[in-house]
């Protein structure tokens, strides 16, 4: 396990914090954040991270030497840049890193694509992260900060995972002929967010997506051959289309195979590099929390 000497701040401690943090504080760094979600507050304190609400961003900042954004964007792009860009680039902050997501390459007919290839958001959201991405890249072009984009694909992990969906009974099962989803497991990306905040000179735009684009329709029957149970009906995508509701046939329209050699290449291979391994794992905790 590395071990730095880090003082880390993260702006926004959404759902992926609880798994940061305790991958930073495994490694010793100290960390601040910011939430104003009183349950996470709650958790993330017990780990031992010190957190700030709403109010009290530059609290967090003027601790740091690595700063984390993970704030959505707004029509304005990043909302903490515009904001406290001047009293960042004054700090001791010599690292940024900023969540974006792959949803700025926008749709690509199943082509694979790599961090070269010309962005072409369409949805409002993406407009609005390749926006915040051009704020990050200029704050650090216009001072002796290294920022580093993230783009990072669908999330999935114990919370939020396919198998939740099932149990629940709130899967709608479809099947769309050579269309490929791009996924990457919670650990993942905190291990690899860790192992960027420790090093000043990281920089540029990385992927983050696992080893292995499928169309959703594999990793549903993965997961209903792990449970083995019967897989239920499957609706194909042409039958069904002029019933989804506009934001989610969007989400069909996108169809792109995401290329993370630079990933693996700075970061080393990932825990998790398929979703395969990813789900057997969740399964396993599964089984685990239904046996306490």
């Amino acid at each position: 396990m590395v071990k730095i000497n880090k003082n880390i701040s993260i702006i926004g401690l959404g759902k992926i914090s609880p798994y940061l943090c305790k991958s930073l504080i495994s490694m010793d760094a100290y960390v601040t954040g910011v939430t104003s979600n009183k349950s996470r507050v709650e958790l993330l304190s017990k780990l031992g991270v010190k957190v700030f609400n709403k109010n009290e961003i530059m609290k967090s900042i003027k601790f740091a030497d690595s700063l984390i954004i993970t704030v959505p964007p707004d029509a304005n792009g990043c909302p903490i840049i515009n904001k406290f860009g001047k009293n960042i680039i004054k700090s001791n902050i010599s690292w940024l890193g900023y969540l974006s997501s792959t949803s700025v390459y926008g749709n690509h007919n199943g082509a694979i694509i790599n961090e070269e290839t010309l962005v072409k958001p369409t949805e409002k959201s993406a407009v609005y992260r390749h926006k915040a991405e051009n704020d990050v890249l200029k704050l650090a072009s216009t001072s002796s900060i290294n920022a580093e984009i993230f783009r990072v694909s669908g999330i999935y992990g114990p919370e939020n995972n396919i198998f939740n969906r099932i149990l629940n009974e709130k899967i709608n099962i479809i099947n769309k002929e050579k269309h490929y989803f791009n996924r990457i497991h919670v650990d993942d990306i905190a291990r690899v967010l860790s192992l960027a905040s420790c090093v000043e000179n990281n920089k540029g735009i990385v992927n983050l997506s696992d080893n292995l684009p499928a169309p959703q329709i594999d990793v549903i029957r993965y997961a209903y051959s792990i449970l083995n149970t019967k897989i239920p009906k499957i609706s194909e995508y042409e039958d069904i289309k002029h019933t989804l509701k506009p934001s989610l046939k969007k989400f069909w329209e996108n169809n792109k195979k995401i290329d993370n050699n630079l990933l693996n290449i700075k970061y080393g291979p990932l825990k998790y590099p398929t979703y395969k391994e990813g789900l057997k794992n969740i399964y396993n905790l599964l089984g685990n929390n239904r046996e306490q």
